[in-house]
């Protein structure tokens, strides 16, 4: 059993590249293409699962907690915005949006989308080593921030605002923050499946990690060094 691909020194004589997770079992097998085991990789070495078994878990753990974020998600707008926004003081009178005069029920909507759509962005520039992806992500997530502190941005420097503008503002930052989680989970268990899957329909394996490291108790640093022997000189 051989690795995948082998770590190396920098030109600098820095440290190391990471021990690659990807071992391969069968030399004469066929292999993913390279874009797809570098991809794997980057899992791998992000997620840090130990074997088949806690990847499975780890697919486990991370769908739920994305669908119990989603379900939160659709909930708290629906009681928030739709059901007793109208106590929270989202009436007609409360300023538009400068972009698009969008209304705050409008605004609500749209937060999510761009949140999930720049998270979707921002990790595929992670993966895949991508710069137009992470500029397109890091821009939506700039409008997204601007459409969330707006409200308050009325109540701070113009006469139209109203105290119930603080409430929007908090609204639409748990409905992105929630979102940015939830599109995180998800594709970690997406990613994650997909790895499963190309580790069973390929000669390749997962690298143990390494051992724990050493922990050095108070007792460690207490004892004395013994002292040497004399010299028979």
């Amino acid at each position: 059993m051989v690795s995948a691909a082998a770590s190396s020194y920098d030109d600098y004589g820095g440290e190391s590249e990471p021990e690659p997770r990807r071992l391969v079992y069968d030399d004469e097998g066929q292999l993913p293409s390279h874009e797809n085991l570098e991809l794997a990789e980057s899992v791998l070495q992000r997620l840090q699962p130990k074997d088949r078994h806690e990847m499975g878990q780890m697919i486990y753990s991370r769908s739920v907690a994305s669908g119990v974020l989603l379900a939160a998600i659709g909930i708290f707008w629906w009681l928030t915005v739709s059901v007793i926004g109208g106590r929270l003081g989202d009436d007609a009178l409360n300023p538009v949006s400068m972009i698009w005069e969008l209304s705050f029920f409008q605004v609500s909507l749209l937060i999510p989308t761009l949140v999930f759509i720049a998270t979707l962005a921002l990790m595929h520039s992670r993966e895949r080593s991508n710069w137009s992806s992470g500029a397109f992500g890091g821009i939506l997530l700039i409008i997204a921030l601007y459409f969330t502190l707006e409200p308050i941005g009325w109540l701070a420097f113009t006469d139209q605002g109203e105290p119930a503008l603080i409430m929007q503002s908090m609204r639409l930052a748990v409905l992105g923050v929630m979102m940015h989680y939830a599109t995180q989970l998800l594709l970690d268990a997406i990613l994650l499946d997909w790895v499963r899957k190309l580790l069973h329909a390929f000669p390749l394996e997962i690298a143990p990690l390494d051992d724990e490291p050493l922990l050095l108790t108070s007792g460690d640093f207490d004892k004395p060094e013994e002292a040497a022997p004399p010299d028979d000189a």
